[in-house]
């Protein structure tokens, strides 16, 4: 069997002037493995998965490795990482607002790139995960809930094939049953086959999903673990389970 991960980094720091704003000396998500990055707001969370894409608003000092199926995708552009199949679904969701759903789906790439362990969904089977998508597959992406735009956003990178997938902060915004599904259908996903790294502020839904958990805290790891583990991690239990231990 192949224990090495899908998708790696090793000593990645990003600073923002003299700012050390990350500082990890490893994380890594095996195939089928769905990783948890909790933590509090400015704890480094959505730095991680920017840098992990090679993309920033600002202009950080970023060092360190980016392993992708063992090849160091490192000093590859956004674009060319995700050609290579690391795919990111930021926090603004990734909908064109002005399409359809529809059109949404049909502006992926039919002629992405397969490889690896890389499976590309067809529309089809992105409706059958998100039968509400087929409902409103002629509704503009401006006239979607924002639970819908997050289930736009998943099925937009699933047609792309993606061999690992980043999702940042996709609770944001959503009523706690909309959380519940999004989640659900993520750990399906991985259960089939798709390895993934979930950033979340919502450590209730998370840690029912996930394999592992990473607590970030200042851009460092805090605490790691499985998830009955973590479950059990006073710094977990009483900072944001509410639990007494």
């Amino acid at each position: 069997m192949n224990t090495r991960p899908v998708l790696e980094t090793t000593d990645l720091k990003v600073a923002y002037g003299g700012n050390l704003a990350l500082d990890l000396p490893r994380i890594a998500v095996r195939e089928r493995e769905l990783v948890g990055v909790v933590g509090a707001n400015g704890a480094g969370k959505s730095t991680l998965v920017n840098s992990l894409l090679g993309w920033s608003r600002g202009s950080p000092k970023v060092s360190g490795k980016v392993l992708l199926d063992g090849r160091d995708i490192s000093a590859l552009p956004p674009h060319e990482r995700v050609k290579a199949g690391l795919l990111l679904i930021p926090e603004g969701k990734l909908v064109f607002t002005q399409m359809s759903t529809e059109e949404n789906l049909a502006s992926t790439a039919d002629d992405a790139p397969a490889g690896q362990g890389r499976r590309r969904y067809s529309t089809d089977e992105v409706y059958a995960l998100f039968p509400r998508l087929y409902e409103r597959r002629h509704h503009l992406g401006s006239q979607l809930s924002g639970g819908e735009r997050q289930m736009l956003g998943i099925a937009r990178a699933l047609r792309l094939g993606p061999r690992a997938l980043l999702l940042d902060e996709p609770s944001i915004g959503l009523a706690p049953r909309l959380v519940s599904t999004v989640l659900e259908t993520v750990r399906s996903l991985v259960d089939s086959g798709l390895t993934v790294l979930l950033v979340e502020q919502n450590v209730h839904a998370a840690i029912e999903v996930v394999d592992r958990l990473i607590l970030l805290e200042r851009g460092r790891i805090l605490a790691e673990g499985t998830a009955s583990e973590m479950r059990d991690d006073p710094r977990i239990a009483e900072a944001y389970l509410g639990a007494h231990v």
